[in-house]
């Protein structure tokens, strides 16, 4: 039986957000960079060879085992900037996943009428984030709804802080492709005891 796997993008974005919270700021302090980069893992020569890695599979569409990418959700687990890492990674997954996947409806979508225009929007991100991210996009009249049965941010960590991970993912998908401007409420969770986890759009509301 074939071992399970994951779009190499993933990895690729957790371990380019760590290097890129990893990065010194350019503060005059030449002096200590060196040093300070010595003890950065983001930094590293195992990391730079697995961003290149990964870089060239997700380049290709391609594929990693899903226990490469667990073990790089824990790595970033243990950090103390790990929500950090988590947010900065799903907002740049999600953008990976669209760059290709969303082109010809966004060539569509130019010459269709505006309601349309939306749907297509909608049906896009709903294709990306089950292909990609295996998460379920339902809508309503009210909001939107994004379910995943079994995440693996749970699988990695099952307190759930990894969860953040595909919060940030799915609301940059909306916003990236549909416009979307409000917040995305983890509002269920496998590690509080729920089935699954379900994130749910939160209009943002407008101050006069």
């Amino acid at each position: 039986m074939p071992k399970p796997t994951v779009p190499a993008l993933i990895p690729l974005s957790l371990l380019e957000a760590i290097r890129n919270l990893d990065t010194p700021v350019e503060d005059g302090l030449d002096e200590l960079a060196e040093e300070i980069a010595a003890r950065r893992l983001g930094l590293s020569p195992t990391v730079a060879a697995q961003i290149q890695r990964y870089r060239q599979a997700a380049d290709k569409g391609g594929f990693v085992d899903q226990d490469e990418t667990v073990s790089v959700l824990r790595l970033v687990g243990r950090r103390t900037d790990a929500q950090l890492v988590f947010a900065d990674a799903g907002r740049r997954a999600a953008r990976y996943s669209a760059r290709g996947r969303a082109r010809p409806s966004r060539t569509l979508a130019r010459v269709s009428p505006g309601g349309m225009v939306h749907r297509m929007a909608l049906r896009t991100a709903a294709r990306v984030a089950r292909q990609v991210f295996d998460g379920v996009l339902k809508t309503s009249p009210q909001d939107l709804e994004v379910t995943m049965s079994s995440p693996l941010s749970i699988v990695a960590l099952p307190t759930g802080e990894a969860c953040i991970f595909y919060g940030s993912v799915y609301q940059e998908l909306l916003r990236g492709l549909t416009g979307f401007e409000g917040a995305l409420i983890h509002e269920r969770c496998r590690a509080r005891g729920d089935a699954g986890c379900v994130w749910r759009t939160a209009v943002a509301e407008v101050y006069e």
